[in-house]
């Protein structure tokens, strides 16, 4: 290989999706999530926070979940694993059917934090909701829990029409293919009976002929 060649060919790191550049690139992008999540901050910041717990009605001193949610909880009552859980974007768009609106544009706005992706810190912020206050968003958008496995359901029924649908043209189409481009019916198990055309002298006494819809070859001699 010449050096030419050797000297202008991306190396391996760069063909494989990686660069330089890209630690620019995620660090612009770490600094505008950051930008982002102050912004956001600053907007909740200003909200006075209650004087108690809504859950143990003690006095609110040291709550994470008022810091980072607006959420009148302290943390002695936090329950992580219920009420309190944290629940990714992607989670609640596909488990509670909520869309980007109902997340981003209705009113009161719902905070999130913005955490670094656990998978690959290339990929975007992972955004965090909070379970009580996305149970609140879906009594707001759906009606009920009810009326929200209902739509789930539905939804889960049309899946199953729309593949049955696919299902069915493909069978269509494989129909068609079996009938041949010429729309002739095959019907298997039936011996191929030869359409031979015009036979031809070879040489001398020998012929051969061959069949019109196989073009099957066949070389006899004639007296």
């Amino acid at each position: 290989m010449s050096s030419f060649v050797v000297e202008n060919q991306e190396s391996d790191f760069v063909g494989g999706g990686f660069c330089d550049d890209d630690d620019e690139v995620q660090e612009r992008r770490e600094q505008i999530s950051e930008m982002r999540q102050k912004r956001a901050d600053a907007i909740h910041s200003s909200m006075k926070a209650p004087d108690n717990c809504e859950k143990c009605d003690k006095l609110l001193m040291d709550s994470w979940l008022w810091e980072r949610y607006n959420c009148a909880v302290c943390d002695a009552c936090r329950d992580d694993k219920g009420e309190h859980k944290l629940l990714a974007r992607t989670e609640v768009k596909t488990t509670y059917l909520l869309k980007d609106c109902d997340l981003d544009l209705r009113k009161p706005p719902l905070r999130y934090w913005a955490k670094k992706n656990p998978h690959n810190p290339r990929y975007g912020d992972m955004k965090l909701y909070l379970k009580c206050q996305i149970e609140k968003r879906v009594i707001e958008v759906h009606g009920s829990f009810e009326d929200l496995e209902m739509k789930k359901e539905l939804r889960e029924q049309t899946k199953e029409v729309r593949s049955e649908k696919r299902f069915e043209k493909k069978l269509k189409d494989l129909r068609q293919q079996i009938r041949g481009n010429a729309g002739m019916r095959v019907d298997f198990g039936r011996a191929h009976i030869h359409e031979f055309g015009k036979e031809t002298c070879v040489k001398e006494d020998t012929w051969k002929r061959t069949c019109i819809t196989c073009e099957y070859e066949e070389v006899f001699e004639k007296l």
